[in-house]
C-alpha cells in the first residue's frame, strides 16, 4: 500500500526526468534503448541519477525502465533472459538509490516509445488490443517478480492503448499504479481523443490510484488541470517537461517558451493536486526548488 499511504500525504514530490538528466552529467544516451541502455554499460550512472533526485528531495522515483519493454531489446538482438537481467538490474539500482527515503514506482513507457519515432507525443499508432496487452504485460511480470508493487503506465498519448491497460489491470488487483497521459492541447490527448473521455476510460479502473499528465509543456497542463480536479475520481498528478519539443528525426529538444513548473505548482497544489514532479529536461536542481516552493 505504498502508493495509497504517499496519497494521504498534503503533497507528494516526484523525481524530475532521467534520461535528460544523465546526459546532463556526461553519459550518451544516442541509443535504441535511450537511457536503459546504461543499466548495463554504467550502472554507476544509473544509481547516480537516481540518488542526485533522492537527495534532492523526491519521495517518488521511477525505475530507468521507460524504454526498456521486451520487444525493445529483441528489436537489437538482445533475447528475453537478457532482457530479464536488464530489468532487474534497473528495479535493483533504483531501489539502492531510494533506501528508507523514497519510494520506487516501475516505469512503463507506452507502446510509441518502443517505435522511437516520437509517437508518444502524437499517439500516432494503431495495434490491436491483443498487441498492447502483451507490450506491457511481459515487462510487468518481470518487474512485479523483483518485489516492487507500485508502476506508472506514463507518456500514453492514445486512447486504445489506455483500454488495453484497464483490461491488462483487471488480472492485476494487488499492484497500485497510475497512469500519466500527453496532451495534444488543454482539451485532447495526443491522439485527438477529448479529455472528458480519456477520463471516463481510467475513472473506471480500480487500481489506478491516481490519473494525470506528464511529458506536457507548463502552459498546456496550466490550461487543463480544472478540468481533470473537475471530471477525475482519481488524485491528481503532474509532472510536466521544460515546454521544449522532441523532434525524433535529430534527437534533440526544440526551444519553446514555457511557464515555471517552480511557479505553477504551488497553484497545482491549492487546487488539490497530489503528486507534482518533472519530466524531460528537469532535472535534480529544479526539483529541490520545487520542493522548497511546495513545502
Amino acid at each position: 500500500m505504498q502508493l495509497r499511504d504517499k496519497l494521504q500525504q498534503d503533497i507528494v514530490i516526484l523525481d524530475g526526468g532521467f534520461g535528460t538528466t544523465v546526459e546532463q552529467f556526461g553519459y550518451d544516451v544516442k541509443h535504441e534503448l535511450w537511457s536503459s541502455n546504461l543499466i548495463q554499460s554504467h550502472p554507476e550512472a544509473v544509481y547516480k541519477v537516481h540518488k542526485a533526485f533522492v537527495d534532492s528531495g523526491a519521495e517518488i522515483i521511477l525505475t530507468n525502465t521507460y524504454q526498456a519493454s521486451v520487444q525493445s531489446f529483441l528489436n537489437i538482438g538482445i533475447d528475453r533472459e537478457t532482457a530479464r537481467t536488464y530489468l532487474a538490474k534497473a528495479v535493483e539500482l533504483a531501489t539502492r538509490a531510494a533506501g528508507n527515503r523514497a519510494i520506487v514506482a516501475g516505469s512503463l513507457g507506452p507502446y510509441g516509445a518502443m517505435l522511437g519515432n516520437g509517437s508518444e507525443y502524437t499517439g500516432d499508432y494503431e495495434e490491436t488490443e491483443a498487441d498492447y496487452i502483451q507490450y506491457h504485460k511481459e515487462r510487468l511480470d518481470i518487474l512485479i517478480e523483483t518485489g516492487i508493487s507500485v508502476f506508472a503506465f506514463e507518456t500514453i498519448p492514445n486512447i486504445e492503448e489506455i483500454k488495453a491497460v484497464r483490461t491488462l489491470l483487471l488480472d492485476y488487483p494487488h499492484i497500485e499504479t497510475w497512469i500519466s497521459v500527453t496532451l495534444k492541447d488543454h482539451d485532447h490527448l495526443s491522439d485527438g481523443t477529448p479529455l472528458e473521455a480519456v477520463i471516463e476510460v481510467v475513472n473506471e479502473i480500480e487500481n489506478v490510484l491516481a490519473f494525470g499528465v506528464n511529458c506536457t509543456s507548463v502552459n498546456v497542463i496550466d490550461a487543463a488541470v480544472d478540468k481533470l480536479i473537475t471530471l477525475s475520481d482519481k488524485s491528481l498528478i503532474l509532472y510536466p517537461n521544460s515546454g521544449r519539443q522532441y523532434d525524433a528525426v535529430h534527437k534533440v529538444w526544440i526551444d519553446r517558451e514555457d511557464a515555471s513548473l517552480v511557479e505553477a505548482a504551488p497553484r497545482w497544489k491549492e487546487k488539490g493536486v497530489k503528486i507534482i514532479g518533472g519530466c524531460c529536461q528537469v532535472g535534480p536542481g529544479e526539483i529541490k526548488e520545487l520542493g522548497t516552493a511546495l513545502k
